[in-house]
């Protein structure tokens, strides 16, 4: 594998990737990011087997097609080091990644690629494209009230309902709860609902950080699937039994409180 490119082209890119990556890693290539370089064009992908992220690249110079898994945050720190407007080129040497850029060179060592663990790819059972800005707000809304390693694992994350006229999310930690809707007009669904795990949430609004462009929802059974402008995250849902918010919330609370923001 090799190929050349400018800094800005992947530094980004990287960050997101490398952000899904945990620094305790039970398998060794779980600390690596999966670099393929083929048809002008390189995706890296990072994984916890709980969370993937892939992102895809287009318009790279890619002198010879291949593939490596490289150390996601040495190769981070070491593209974010680099100066403004670099051009970099990488280049697998057999056991081993070389990073150049004018007088710089950077040695890494490479695992087995086919000792990478991706995930597989699901079709999925309710697939829906929403407006940034609707997925944001569901997730700045919701996200703070999901658990942080409760022994109710169903907790430690967020549910994620979708009807025929909406989209819903509801998180809570047993002490307080919150719940957001945004109205959205889907052919095909009664009702289903899964729980996205905690970090899943948090990866995903990390992603959607800096862009504009719609958002690609695929749920299916075991996994859910969000795509937007190049990017791919992938996360297990949740196997457990979200608490009946509706019980929760009085239907007919009498007094409401209305205040200045």
């Amino acid at each position: 594998m090799k190929f050349t490119t400018n800094r800005e082209s992947l530094l980004r890119p990287l960050q997101l990737v490398t952000g899904v990556v945990e620094r305790r890693q039970t398998l060794p290539v779980l600390s690596n990011l999966l670099v393929k370089a083929a048809d002008g064009a390189v995706s890296i992908t990072g994984t916890d087997l709980e969370v993937q992220l892939v992102a895809s690249i287009e318009g790279v110079d890619v002198e010879q097609e291949g593939s490596a898994t490289i150390p996601a945050r040495k190769l981070a720190d070491i593209w974010r080091s680099l100066v403004e407007g670099a051009e970099v080129s990488v280049a697998v040497e057999k056991t081993r990644t070389i990073v150049r850029s004018g007088r710089s060179r950077f040695a890494l060592a490479t695992l087995p690629v086919e000792e990478f663990p991706e995930l597989a790819s699901h079709d999925g059972e309710v697939n829906v494209v929403m407006p940034l800005s609707d997925i944001q707000r569901l997730l700045d809304k919701t996200s703070f009230a999901m658990a942080q390693q409760d022994v109710r694992y169903f907790l430690n994350g967020m549910l994620l309902e979708i009807t025929s006229a909406h989209v819903r999310a509801v998180a809570t930690d047993g002490h307080r709860m919150a719940m957001c809707t945004v109205g959205q007009k889907i052919d095909g669904v009664d009702r289903i609902q899964a729980i996205v795990p905690r970090k899943g949430v948090l990866e995903l609004g990390r992603l959607l950080n800096d862009s504009s462009a719609d958002v690609e929802l695929s749920l299916g059974s075991n996994h859910l699937t969000a795509k937007q402008e190049g990017y791919t995250l992938t996360t297990k849902l949740v196997d457990g039994k979200f608490p009946d918010y509706e019980t929760v919330i009085p239907r007919d609370p009498g007094q409401t409180l209305v205040g200045d923001r």
